[in-house]
């Protein structure tokens, strides 16, 4: 079973629809535990750590350090245990 790892909206709604990343705290094929930060972020106001919604093996990212995705994005999968 699969679990989408998703860029959560953050801060106010006055703010922008996206985010940068600025650099992943984990590689393709890592163990992650649940609430383990995955990745780091950058709004315009602030940088936030997002945090694995699930344990388990860190299969695959799908954006990279320096890109800009919306939020609601899917940035990566885990598989699950």
């Amino acid at each position: 079973m699969q679990k989408e790892v998703i860029i959560p909206r953050l801060g106010s709604s006055d703010e922008s629809d996206e985010v940068r990343i600025l650099r992943w705290l984990k590689e393709t094929g890592a163990r992650v535990k649940k609430g383990e930060g995955l990745l780091e972020v950058e709004t315009d106001k602030v940088n936030v750590e997002i945090e694995a919604p699930d344990e388990g093996l860190l299969k695959e990212i799908k954006a990279q350090a320096g890109d800009t995705v919306k939020f609601s994005a899917v940035v990566a999968i885990i598989e699950k245990d």
